[in-house]
C-alpha cells in the first residue's frame, strides 16, 4: 500500500504568483514553441508547455515550491482551477468562465491589489500570451487531455514529500479524470488522527470531520481543510478506498488505482502530521 509522509502546519492558506527569470521566452518576448503542442494555444496542455513549465516553475515546483502553488506539470491545474487565494480572499486562482475575476489573469497583468506582478522580477508575460490564458479561462478552463484507458491514479497535489511552510495550504488530491463523486458521500474518503502516539493500530485513534470541497469535477480535484476549531498537532492518515466494501470508481464504473499499481484497486494513503504554531 502505497504511502506518502509530510508535516503539515496548523495554518493553512494559499497564494498564486508565477516566479521566473523570463526563460522560455522568444527574443520578442513571446513563448518559444518547444512544447509538445507547438505554438501556444488556448489549452491547458499547451499552456503548461510553452508558459508554466518553462517559465513559472524557476520557483513554482516541487515540494519548495512558495506556498504550496506549484505549477509543474500534473498539479498545476489542481492548485489553479478554483482554488482560492489568499491575498485576496474573494477571488479564485482561476474562476471558470471570468478571467477578470481569476487572481492569475490580475497577478499576470499586474492589476492585484496585493504584491508584483508575476513572473516576480522577471519580464512581464506579452500581451498575446496573456491573451490566450484569458480565452482559456472564458471557455471554462478546460482540463488537460486524458487517454482515459487505464485505471485512474490519485495523487497529492499539496503537500508532497519534503519540508513545508507553516503556511502550508489545504490537502489537494487530484485525479486523472473524473470520478463518481457520489461515492465520497458513503464515507470512502476518511482522515484519521493516531491518538497521539504515530500509530493507527493502537484502537486510540480520533476520526476526523474535516471538510471536503469539489473543486474540479473533470479530473476530480478535492481540497481538504481542517475541521472547526482547526487541526490538532499529532499524526495523520487520509485514505481513499479503491477497494471493497465500497471503492471510488471513474464514471465507467472502474476502481481507482489506489496504491499505483496499474491495476484497479487498492487504497489511496497520505500520511502527514501537524505540528503547532510557534
Amino acid at each position: 500500500m502505497r504511502t506518502r509522509t509530510v508535516a503539515l502546519s496548523l495554518s493553512l492558506t494559499l497564494i498564486v504568483g508565477c516566479a521566473g527569470n523570463g526563460e522560455g521566452l522568444d527574443d520578442n518576448g513571446r513563448p518559444t514553441e518547444e512544447g509538445e503542442g507547438g505554438g501556444l494555444s488556448a489549452d491547458f496542455d499547451s499552456i503548461q508547455s510553452n508558459v508554466l513549465t518553462p517559465i513559472c516553475t524557476t520557483c513554482h515546483s516541487g515540494a519548495a515550491a512558495p506556498l504550496g502553488l506549484r505549477l509543474d506539470e500534473g498539479a498545476s491545474y489542481a492548485l489553479l482551477v478554483n482554488a482560492p487565494s489568499t491575498e485576496v480572499p474573494g477571488l479564485l486562482r482561476v474562476n471558470p468562465g471570468d478571467p477578470d475575476s481569476s487572481y492569475l489573469i490580475q497577478k499576470i497583468e499586474g492589476t492585484a491589489e496585493v504584491g508584483g506582478r508575476m513572473p516576480l522580477g522577471g519580464s512581464p508575460l506579452p500581451a498575446e500570451t496573456i491573451a490566450v490564458i484569458r480565452q482559456w479561462i472564458l471557455e471554462g478552463a478546460q482540463a488537460p487531455q486524458s487517454s482515459g484507458v487505464s485505471p485512474s491514479k490519485l495523487s497529492a497535489a499539496w503537500p508532497i514529500e519534503g519540508t513545508l511552510s507553516r503556511n502550508a495550504p489545504a490537502i489537494v488530491i487530484a485525479s486523472e479524470r473524473e470520478l463518481d463523486t457520489s461515492l465520497f458521500q458513503a464515507g470512502t474518503l476518511t482522515v484519521t488522527r493516531s491518538g497521539g502516539d504515530a500509530d493507527f493500530a493502537n484502537g486510540n485513534e480520533v476520526q476526523i470531520d474535516a471538510r471536503i470541497e469539489l473543486r474540479s469535477l473533470s479530473p476530480t480535484v478535492l481540497a481538504i481543510t481542517a475541521p472547526p476549531g482547526g487541526w490538532t498537532a499529532d499524526a495523520y492518515r487520509l485514505r481513499v478506498s479503491g477497494s471493497s466494501p465500497l471503492a471510488v470508481t471513474d464514471l465507467n464504473s472502474v476502481a481507482i488505482d489506489g496504491n499505483a499499481d496499474g491495476q484497479a484497486g487498492g487504497d489511496f494513503e497520505l500520511n502527514f502530521s501537524v505540528e503547532e504554531s510557534k
